[in-house]
């Protein structure tokens, strides 16, 4: 499934990809969730033509029950700057059942030398947002979920995956300091180059205090050695508007720290549905 992939977005192999699709698969990116083998080829075609022929420069697996997590690397041919894409990947083992995929598209923009808006426009209408969805941080019916409880209490990282969710859930920013290592190599989402602790510390600070209210909700967990792969969702109101943010998080843990992390969320998709959030300003 790597392999198809890669060929796939560096080759533009798409034979190959839809062999590995199942007919029932579906792909969700840029906010929005498309079926059939057609559909599907737009996402392709979409990345090729703004990215062009690419290699990929690094790449990590995550791989857990039946969830495969890709963090892929690419650097266009024609341009050195790098761009960070997931692939959250639902399989039976043998075939690809689902995909949620996040590319940031601020990097694609840069390393395809078109302007922001001419890659905002070109994104698919994002899914509706249904009130439904919020239901839970409205009227909670369980325990908000933590980390410990989707893998267990007992899992050597627990302990620090609560404290990295604290961050998010919680906006304990003195949790940086703890859990993260002096010279962590942090990317986010819309940034050139990997930030540090206490720029890390500005970008959280700079999404939660725009936001009246938050609620971070976890989707999904999966650990590999000493790698681990986090789906989860930022809900808030900013203002008087409701706003949902999706992330994939990759992290890498080492003697009980945070040395390496890669944060996505795809900042244009999210401007595009939520045209009057500052969140990114």
């Amino acid at each position: 499934m790597l392999d198809s992939i890669i060929n796939a977005f560096t080759k533009g192999d798409l034979a190959g990809l839809n062999s590995k699709l199942l007919h029932s698969a579906y792909w969700s990116q840029h906010n929005a969730t498309l079926y059939g083998s057609e559909k599907l080829n737009t996402v392709l075609s979409h990345w090729l033509s703004f990215a062009g022929k690419c290699t990929v420069v690094d790449h990590h697996t995550i791989e857990q029950g039946n969830h495969c997590i890709i963090h892929l690397t690419f650097e266009p041919i024609n341009n050195k700057v790098t761009i960070n894409y997931v692939f959250w990947l639902e399989t039976n083992h043998l075939m690809i059942k689902s995909v949620k995929a996040i590319v940031d598209t601020v990097q694609l923009a840069t390393a395809s030398q078109h302007e922001r808006k001419q890659v905002s426009a070109s994104l698919p209408a994002s899914d509706p947002l249904m009130i439904s969805d919020y239901d839970q941080q409205d009227h909670l019916q369980n325990d908000i979920a933590w980390p410990s409880m989707l893998v267990g209490k007992h899992i050597e990282k627990a302990e620090i995956l609560d404290a990295w969710w604290a961050l998010w859930g919680q906006n304990q920013l003195s949790n940086i300091d703890k859990i993260y290592s002096e010279n962590a190599i942090i990317n986010l989402s819309g940034h050139k180059t990997h930030l540090n602790r206490d720029l890390l510390f500005e970008y959280v600070l700079s999404k939660t205090s725009k936001l009246t209210r938050t609620f971070a909700q976890l989707e999904d967990i999966a650990i590999d050695g000493q790698h681990v792969a986090i789906k989860w969702f930022l809900d808030g109101d900013e203002g008087s508007h409701k706003i949902r943010l999706p992330f994939i998080s990759i992290l890498k843990i080492e003697s009980n720290h945070i040395t390496n992390e890669t944060t996505l969320c795809d900042v244009l998709a999210f401007n595009k549905s939520f045209p009057l959030s500052t969140l990114f300003e």
